[in-house]
């Protein structure tokens, strides 16, 4: 398997953005099974308007993340660019037994969710107020740079074959995204899912990126609310996530084993929601 992952900064940190973006674009790899073994740097860099201290220190966040995660950056490119971006191809294998894709959820599958959400709230606080406690950006950022890949290694080895990693499309359009290509349809009970410290309170300021408002209209058709939901809930829902968790479907059989294996690893594993039955792929937060 072979992907490509790169962005802006969303920290203002070079080395932990370096960190986050390789953590980033390994966990693609992590989210279909797949162990990565080899990466390439991308990067888009103005050159006359940053230090060139910045590059390293993306660069080196980026080795680290990548020796953590076992494998070889064999090079890469970078081009002249007037905005600051940077990512990675990761190359990966997987054994035919152990692929995880998105299409073979099941009625009766409950859901978990491997690490919390409001990464493009906070950070979106961050970027226009400059006031986001240090505490709040560093339990985010911990977030970010964590791998995804003692969570695949638990569902290789207990045999789950539907999952994603939460990104771009935020909690809900990845979990459309399952609910389509399975033909299910899906019930997410909102006060179950875990959030970062202060998302709702920036949430209900206003502080919502222009992604998040993307993926709450795209799936205003496909996704029901209950009454009692508020919008705020409703958009961190929607929340564009930077290296987010994983999003588990679980046969009922297999669940408590699962949980209690990465919750020992001190891994978030929340019970979110439920396939309800086939369908159409739609959703009801509840």
């Amino acid at each position: 398997m072979f992907t490509v992952d790169f962005f802006t900064p969303v920290v203002d940190d070079a080395y932990h953005f370096g960190m986050i973006a390789a953590a980033n674009a390994i966990s693609d790899v992590y989210a279909m099974g797949g162990e990565p073994f080899l990466a390439l740097n991308v990067m888009g860099f103005p050159v006359n308007d940053v230090p060139a201290k910045v590059l390293s220190k993306i660069l080196q966040g980026a080795a680290e993340k990548a020796m953590e995660a076992n494998i070889i950056i064999g090079g890469g490119h970078s081009v002249k660019d007037p905005e600051l971006k940077f990512g990675m191809c990761v190359l990966g294998f997987v054994d035919n037994k152990s692929i995880i894709d998105n299409s073979r959820a099941k009625p009766g599958d409950r859901i978990f969710l491997t690490k919390p959400l409001g990464t493009g709230i906070i950070t979106t606080a961050q970027k226009r107020t400059n006031k986001v406690p240090k505490s709040v950006m560093n339990e985010i950022i911990n977030s970010m740079e964590r791998l995804n890949g003692n969570v695949r290694n638990k569902l290789v080895r207990y045999g789950i074959k539907t999952a994603t990693d939460i990104t771009g499309f935020g909690l809900l359009g990845h979990m459309h995204e399952v609910a389509r290509a399975s033909g299910v349809n899906i019930d997410i009970y909102s006060s179950r899912v875990p959030l970062f410290t202060e998302t709702c309170n920036y949430a209900k300021k206003g502080f919502v990126p222009g992604g998040t408002f993307s993926n709450y209209d795209y799936l205003s058709s496909e996704v029901e609310y209950d009454d009692d939901v508020p919008e705020y809930i409703r958009l961190i829902m929607c929340d564009a996530q930077t290296s987010g968790g994983m999003l588990i479907f679980c046969p009922p059989e297999k669940a408590d084993k699962l949980v209690t294996l990465l919750k020992r690893d001190e891994i978030c594993c929340e019970f979110i929601g439920q396939v309800m039955s086939t369908g159409s792929g739609k959703i009801k937060i509840k």
